[in-house]
């Protein structure tokens, strides 16, 4: 039974992930944010299952402004016409820096003015933080990617064949392809523990299966975008960036995993949250994905673009 539901749900989230990354817009960045707020939640839970106490208020308000920020551009036609402004392809890259720093000093002040006996400690303060960076900051980039175009590219108002559809499918297939690889080579060839202490189940060989098949999908899901999947070349065919890119991102989705499993391992829980029945919950699940999609964001702008 478990198992039944776990490949249940497992095929729902495959199918709504496909559907919104196709529709693209708001209803795209609006379900990640709603998934990021669920994600903060649990991690605040892991945090003061250790007795600390950070701001619940300004880890979900913080995380709800980078994603907003993240969607300024898809925002801005639906204000008033008189308040229309031009927002450059890189505006909320540009106001990142702003954002942090005030997440920061509030993080500061407000705890340094929070009523409780005994006072707010340097950890609270510093969990705050991590908070939103991690729960928000990091995969708002996720938004970023659905809405990137190279420069000078057209933008296309059918969303099936936006740039930034290749650029979140070939994310999500570095860490898929690194998962399902990980998980069957370690099953069938792993001896080696990876990292005992954090995640006693991973192995070298799993890690390293992952790590190649990886490689190999990037290169196909590149290969396809640019030769018959849309009408521009979105990664402006530079085939020989994908085997890099996918061994780039699928490190970084690897430690994202053992970053998670070391945060439960602290906190002395097994899942970080039950919204998934079989799967865990939405750290569980997005863990490779919270880094992968900003380390493909940025993969994209400096070696594929160069414009970063």
């Amino acid at each position: 039974m478990v198992v039944k539901s776990r490949i249940v749900y497992g095929w729902a989230l495959f199918s709504v992930a496909i559907a919104l990354l196709l529709a693209g817009g708001l209803a795209f960045a609006t379900f990640f944010c709603v998934l990021a707020v669920l994600g903060a939640n649990e991690y605040i839970g892991l945090v003061k299952k250790k007795g600390l106490n950070p701001s619940p208020r300004i880890i979900r308000g913080m995380s709800i402004a980078f994603f907003v920020v993240a969607a300024s551009q898809m925002i801005v036609p639906h204000i008033p016409h008189a308040w229309h402004v031009n927002l450059s392809p890189f505006f909320a890259i540009e106001h990142f820096p702003i954002l942090l720093t005030i997440g920061v000093c509030i993080s500061f002040f407000r705890l340094l003015f929070r009523h409780e006996d005994p006072p707010a400690t340097t950890a609270d303060i510093a969990t705050t933080i991590l908070g939103f960076i991690y729960a928000g900051w990091l995969p708002c980039h996720l938004v970023l990617l659905r809405n990137l175009v190279p420069p000078a590219y057209p933008l296309h108002v059918n969303p099936l064949v936006q740039t930034g559809v290749a650029y979140v499918w070939v994310c999500l297939f570095i860490v898929c392809a690194t998962d399902v690889f990980a998980y069957y080579g370690g099953k069938f060839l792993g001896k080696h523990l990876l990292y005992p202490s954090v995640s006693p189940n991973k192995t070298i060989e799993g890690a390293i299966c992952g790590f190649v098949g990886s490689i190999f999908w990037a290169t196909v899901v590149v290969y396809l975008s640019d030769t018959f999947l849309f009408p521009e070349k979105p990664f402006l065919g530079n085939l020989w960036q994908a085997p890099l890119m996918g061994a780039f991102v699928s490190v970084g989705s690897q430690l994202g995993d053992l970053c998670e499993s070391l945060l439960k391992r602290d906190a002395g829980v097994k899942d970080s949250g039950t919204i998934f029945p079989g799967h865990g919950g939405i750290l569980d699940r997005g863990d490779g994905l919270i880094f992968a999609s900003a380390l493909s964001y940025y993969w994209i702008c400096t070696v594929v673009f160069g414009v970063l």
